[in-house]
């Protein structure tokens, strides 16, 4: 059984409401993702809080074994039910942030791990952990400069302009972009050779 903090609770509760509201369940990946990872060679990939799975989904599709972990029992629900009707493999983990990269450091780091559209600013010193060597992180999400801050989102969810840039000193900074109050980032852990 996962153990909650009443954050993490009221998080899950949020997200159920919000996926039985219909919100969050578009099929297509973002187009960074597809971007990225169409380059990449399919291995072990970890959707780290992806919701409704469109990326593991999209993943899984391109030959990837994809792992989908999200606290909201109703998004990995509809991942659940899209995966078995494309006949897909996927792996689903209900908890959060901080256990499955507990969980994928100790015993399967991952070739790939994707964020989008998550601030996970209290993970970022352990996120390289869970990466294999060579494995590839592809983090995108919104900084204080986004249009939504200006009208009353909390700052809570945004990164500071550059922070992504710098938040991931043990990996090697394959892409980096920052425009329009988004940012996207591409890094690599070492490849364990030297």
């Amino acid at each position: 059984m996962t153990r909650m903090t009443n954050g993490t609770a009221s998080d899950r509760e949020r997200w159920n409401a919000k996926f039985l509201a219909g919100e969050g369940q578009s099929l297509e990946p973002d187009p960074f993702v597809i971007e990225v990872c169409a380059r990449l060679a399919p291995g072990r990939a970890l959707d780290l809080a992806g919701g409704a799975g469109r990326h593991a989904l999209w993943l899984a599709r391109h030959g990837w074994d994809a792992t989908l972990a999200d606290l909201s029992d109703e998004g990995l629900a509809i991942a659940g039910k899209r995966a078995e009707e494309a006949r897909f493999v996927l792996q689903l983990r209900r908890e959060p942030a901080e256990e499955s990269l507990a969980w994928a450091a100790a015993k399967a780091p991952f070739d790939l791990i994707v964020v989008v559209w998550c601030l996970l600013r209290e993970q970022f010193p352990v996120l390289p952990s869970a990466l294999a060597p060579g494995g590839t992180l592809l983090y995108k999400t919104r900084t204080s400069d986004h249009l939504r801050y200006t009208e009353g989102h909390s700052l809570r969810t945004a990164l500071q302009p550059g922070e992504l840039r710098m938040a991931f000193p043990a990996l090697k900074t394959i892409l980096y972009r920052e425009a329009n109050g988004v940012a996207e980032l591409v890094a690599r852990s070492g490849t364990g050779l030297g």
